[in-house]
């Protein structure tokens, strides 16, 4: 077994930091070169390529995603890893591995490695959603027995009346006829949300392979019945639509939407600059849209203290609370 140590990385008062993760040691990972890539390289097509476009980073929390394939080049298996999104940043894809080739049981050395380089600040683990309907089953079965992983997506009954029937009693991910609509609304609401500031969508996607299977999603009738062309695949498609869909579970679905807690942010950050703007000119609160109490906030064109409202919003920077429960 690989060694289990978490990489040393040192702790900053800073949300975010450039420092870099370790790769963990004894999974045959090799870096690749340019020429690999090239037309006539060994890995032109990307297969069993993980490519990582953010490394891992303090003060984020991640979620693996996985769609398993039986590996006899007929169709995919594809692993996301997402970093959670805050109201500072939207969601993103940071790593993509494909493969039609590689094994279930296999896949769960990919799993692995990834789950403890994007560890979070306590050295958890990041959290897995294997999509267990088939050869999934393999791949979760290896990493619990085989690997010790610890830190299993728990799938939710939507519509459970009772609390206490809410939670599954399996780990992982269940694709069935009323779940595939769910993950797929989520999904496509989080591409066409954009952040009014930015332009960015509310799940940032990296992957070329992911951005080519949404050319050929296509559907006739409703998004529940979307598929791949003929010839086409979808797994990239399901794997991050399913990684989305647990980071939204898992930062507390139920209330405001991140995303519009996202955008909410950014209107009352705007208008506190706009207050500043007026105070910094000599104005008086009696010609200005804003309040006694608002100009009471302002000092020097500064403002010098936040609204319980902001407060608040901020603090959910520091983690998520859940029904009791801190992920």
């Amino acid at each position: 077994m690989p060694p289990r140590g978490l990489p040393p990385l040192p702790r900053k008062l800073a949300r975010l930091s450039d420092d870099l993760a370790i790769i963990p040691q004894g999974y045959g990972f090799l870096p690749l070169s340019m020429k690999d890539l090239a037309p006539g390289g060994a890995h032109v097509d990307g297969m069993g390529v993980c490519a990582i476009y953010e490394p891992p980073l303090r003060g984020e929390v991640y979620v693996i995603s996985a769609d398993v394939s039986d590996g006899l080049g007929q169709d995919r298996s594809s692993v996301d890893v997402i970093r959670r999104g805050t109201i500072a940043r939207p969601e993103e894809q940071v790593a993509h591995f494909i493969s039609d080739r590689i094994k279930p049981r296999e896949l769960a050395f990919v799993v692995d490695a990834l789950g403890h380089l994007f560890v979070d600040d306590a050295g958890r683990e990041a959290c897995v959603a294997v999509e267990t309907n088939n050869h999934g089953m393999s791949t979760q079965d290896t990493l619990r027995l085989h690997l010790g992983y610890r830190h299993f997506y728990v799938m939710e009954h939507v519509g459970a009346a009772a609390h206490a029937n809410r939670f599954s009693a399996r780990e992982g991910w269940y694709t069935t006829q009323r779940t595939r609509p769910i993950v797929l609304d989520h999904f496509y609401e989080a591409l066409t949300t954009l952040d009014p500031l930015t332009g960015d969508p509310d799940l940032i996607i990296n992957s070329p392979h992911t951005l080519g299977e949404l050319h050929d999603f296509q559907t006739d009738g409703a998004l529940a019945d979307a598929s791949a062309a003929a010839g086409a695949h979808d797994d990239c498609i399901m794997s991050i639509a399913i990684g989305h869909y647990v980071s939204w579970r898992l930062s507390g679905g139920e209330r405001e939407p991140l995303a519009d807690r996202r955008r909410r942010l950014r209107q009352i950050e705007q208008r506190r600059e706009a207050l500043s703007g007026y105070d910094a000119r000599g104005n008086n609160y009696q010609s200005m849209p804003f309040t006694e109490a608002e100009i009471a906030q302002v000092q020097g064109g500064k403002v010098d203290r936040l609204d319980p409202e902001l407060e608040e919003m901020l603090y959910d920077l520091r983690g998520e609370v859940y029904d009791g429960w801190e992920y």
